[in-house]
């Protein structure tokens, strides 16, 4: 069993969050811990990233706003969600599904493990559906480093705000 890196959990803790981001699109808010990159990624409205690789990944947070049909709920989203992450993740295993919030909003928390590559990876989603938006925070690190990403991601989501 991995236990988390030290020096990342320090590095990631060492702030609050600063960098913010506000998507012109949707207008959601966010903010970033202290020393974590900005960055981009086709498909993600925001990106941000770990400020040290662990074993040659970087640890990153992003947000993906999907269009979804009017009345689409919650339950529905993650109804359709879980067979299309089987399926683009062959051997992917759920291992937390629990209600949540999300910008005082009712949300859907998703963790899960799944290999990518040479990388055994562990994701945290956080994701709430509103109006014709579903709004999917998604956390990423290693395998067996889940607890130095836990408080990092907490305070990202506390930090997410929707205004529209």
């Amino acid at each position: 069993m991995n236990r988390p890196n030290l020096a990342l959990t320090l590095a990631l803790l060492a702030s609050g969050p600063v960098l913010a981001f506000t998507d012109p699109r949707t207008g959601f808010s966010s903010a970033a811990p202290s020393g974590w990159k900005q960055s981009t990624y086709q498909g993600a409205a925001v990106v941000y990233l770990a400020p040290k690789p662990l074993k040659g990944f970087n640890p990153n947070i992003n947000v993906v706003v999907q269009d979804v049909p009017a009345a689409f709920t919650l339950g529905r989203y993650t109804e359709v969600s879980l067979p299309q992450l089987k399926a683009a993740l062959p051997g992917s295993k759920v291992v937390v599904l629990r209600a949540t919030t999300l910008s005082g909003l009712g949300a859907t928390q998703l963790n899960y493990t799944a290999t990518q590559g040479n990388y055994k990876l562990y994701f945290t989603q956080t994701y709430t559906v509103v109006g014709k938006h579903a709004h999917l925070l998604t956390g990423t690190t290693l395998q067996g480093q889940e607890a130095a990403l836990a408080p990092v991601m907490a305070a990202f989501v506390k930090s997410f705000t929707i205004r529209r």
